[in-house]
């Protein structure tokens, strides 16, 4: 109908309205209102085909873009019926897996294959073609591809073959990547001030920005490496005496001509801040020089975040506190004296702990322990444990300063221990030490003086062997793991010096010295195996004559010596009785692999020990063993099964241990 044959229908109307009831006199003049906006509506037009077009990009399209809809177009969408396609890409790897995984079309067409139900139209399909070369082009020049030739075409299916699917093919010549050329870094603020009067510290973090850059020169240009290097190089400023610095601004500019980027960038250091009072808060029964006396850094030092970490990591070494927090108020008005507040939470003054357990070195056990963290108030730590065994009981009493300045700790240990070896021959000991402990980052020294009894009796109680002895020695442990508790990559060390004076109720008196050195390798391979390897050495230098104390001499056999033989019974017969050698020799290797993927903290393991003790180098005979084993990596350390078979002895032997040993 016609907006003529409306407005007929409503003159006539109001002729005859005296005749008409009201309502229907105003459903009349609502169409007629109405009409002329229906008339103004065209009917959709019917979409042409084609064989093959060029695409334009979107910012050629006269009256609309990729992103806007217009209302004629939702109606014709919603009129028209989905459509059968599919997209080809064209581009060489591993661009077509990038264009593939990030196109709005590619995403589009991996939806609607896994849900039918996500059909599209004709109209919505163009306008994804419209967008799809600017879209691509944004990611490949993201690669470093920024003279990209694009090219999209759409084959439409024909009136012959109406069932046959619309084909959208994008073709990509990537041309080179983009290479950087030149990077210039601009500084403001203190370190360009710092740098025009030569300091060291700052000539120093220039070095490690310009080293440490992740985009130098002749690489290729890549967004992400971009961001990534422009975080790292911030970082490196923030933690190194500039922790407000900022980018005052960066710029890429790039020469499509000749592929290559020129990266600009001007950093604003801000103030170069300086450590200052150390403020500690939380502290009830402990004294504040316990930590303070950590500090790795001294006052007006620049500010460091490493150092901030290693303060923290210190303190909670300390076993003093169940929770710390090391922090900075970083105020531009205070950066020459930064405040450094601790906040801990004291641990409780005492506790005690009970426990039991087994070794095959030394059969099962009961054990009792009791901490006191500041005893008497003298700011030094109490540690006293008794255990009690089938094979072996010790009671031992250790005390420890709290920190001195210097990261120095002061220590006296006693103790008193009585062992059963495999042949019931029984080895009764006690010592006495004083000294200090020196921690580092990766190094640990403790230097003390000691005295020293051991005495040997056979299973038939004669003394093999009685002699006291006092020394001084120095001991050095060197970690370099990435896990302390778990290690699987890297090395640790100790390294033991003693020298000292012998008196003995059986044999001659005298001077003597001794060394011994340990080094444990960790390595992982290729397909998930894992490498240990083990290598100790051991020799006390005296004259024949003189009688040094069992306790300083060597054995070997057992857990973390030579597996597949007894605790402590390779070594030197007296008598009958096994003793300790003068000289001393193992090593090990191991291979480890995780025994299922579902569980891969259980690990299976094969191994190689060899090793003996005597008294003289000369004299050593390596014992072999070798056997299989079972690793669970929990939470406390490794715990270890081991089933080894002892060449010499011609039998097989259970292992079992917790943790791991220097």
């Amino acid at each position: 109908m016609t907006v003529s044959g409306l407005k007929g229908i409503w003159e006539g109307t109001l002729r005859r309205s005296s005749r008409l009831p009201l309502w229907v006199l105003a459903a009349a003049w609502l169409v007629a209102a109405l009409a002329p906006a229906w008339a103004q509506q065209d009917p959709a037009p019917d979409v042409g085909d084609g064989d093959a077009t060029a695409v334009a990009p979107a910012a050629a399209l006269p009256s609309s873009t990729a992103s806007s809809v217009s209302p004629a177009d939702t109606v014709r969408a919603e009129r028209g019926k989905p459509v059968v396609w599919q997209l080809v890409i064209e581009a060489p790897a591993p661009l077509d897996k990038l264009l593939r995984t990030y196109l709005d079309l590619a995403r589009f067409q991996e939806e609607s294959s896994k849900d039918q139900s996500l059909g599209i139209r004709r109209s919505e399909l163009r306008r994804l073609v419209v967008s799809a070369p600017e879209q691509a082009r944004g990611l490949l020049e993201a690669e470093g591809y920024f003279n990209a030739q694009i090219t999209t075409r759409v084959s439409d299916d024909l009136p012959d073959q109406p069932s046959k699917p619309v084909v959208v093919s994008i073709h990509v010549e990537p041309g080179p990547q983009t290479v950087i050329s030149k990077v210039q870094f601009v500084f403001e603020g203190d370190l360009d001030a710092r740098l025009s009067n030569s300091d060291p510290l700052a000539q120093a973090l220039l070095d490690k920005l310009e080293r440490g850059w992740g985009l130098p020169q002749g690489q290729v240009f890549r967004q992400a490496d971009w961001s990534a290097a422009k975080n790292a190089a911030l970082a490196r400023m923030r933690a190194d005496g500039y922790p407000t610095a900022t980018w005052s601004g960066t710029s890429v500019t790039v020469d499509a001509e000749t592929q290559t980027a020129k990266l600009f960038l001007v950093a604003d250091s801000g103030p170069g801040f300086a450590f200052g009072d150390i403020r500690v808060e939380g502290l009830n029964r402990q004294p504040a020089s316990a930590i303070v006396n950590l500090a790795p850094f001294h006052k007006g030092e620049s500010y460091s975040e490493k150092k901030l970490l290693d303060l923290q990591e210190r303190i909670q070494k300390l076993n003093m506190f169940d929770t710390v927090f090391v922090t900075t108020d970083l105020d531009p008005t205070q950066a020459t004296s930064t405040p450094v507040v601790v906040q801990v939470h004291e641990q409780p003054l005492q506790t005690a702990s009970t426990g039991i357990g087994i070794s095959s070195n030394t059969g099962p056990r009961v054990s009792g322990e009791h901490l006191h963290r500041n005893i008497f108030g003298l700011d030094w730590q109490s540690k006293t444990k008794v255990q009690l065994g089938r094979n072996e009981s010790t009671g031992q009493l250790d005390l420890t300063s709290h920190p001195w300045p210097g990261n120095r700790r002061g220590l006296i240990s006693v103790q008193g221990s009585y062992l059963v070896d495999s042949e019931d021959t029984v080895t009764t000991s006690q010592y006495l030490r004083v000294g200090q402990l020196r921690e580092g980052e990766r190094l640990e020294r403790t230097d003390y003086l000691e005295f020293q009894r051991a005495e040997v009796r056979s299973a038939a109680k004669v003394v093999v062997s009685n002699a006291s002895a006092v020394s001084g020695t120095s001991q050095w442990v060197y970690r370099d793991v990435d896990s302390q508790i778990l290690p699987t990559k890297g090395y640790t060390a100790l390294g033991q010096l003693t020298g000292g004076r012998t008196y003995s109720a059986l044999d001659d008196e005298g001077y003597f010295g001794r060394t011994y050195a340990r080094v444990t390798w960790y390595r992982p391979l290729w397909a998930h195996w894992y490498a240990t390897a083990r290598g100790e050495i051991g020799q006390v230098y005296a004259r024949d004559e003189v009688s040094v104390p069992d306790t300083l001499l060597f054995r070997a056999g057992g857990d973390d010596s030579v597996r597949g033989y007894a605790y402590r019974s390779l070594g030197v017969t007296r008598d009958g009785v096994v003793v300790g050698g003068r000289a001393m020799s193992t090593g090990s290797i191991e291979l480890a692999h995780p025994l299922s993927s579902k569980m891969p903290s259980l690990w299976g393991a094969v191994f190689l020990d060899a090793g003996d003790a005597a008294d003289r180098f000369g004299d050593l005979q390596p014992k072999v063993g070798y056997g299989v084993g079972v690793r669970w990596r929990s939470p406390v350390g490794p715990l270890r099964l081991d089933l080894a078979y002892g060449n010499e002895v011609q039998r097989w032997r259970m292992h079992f241990s917790v943790g791991i040993s220097l």
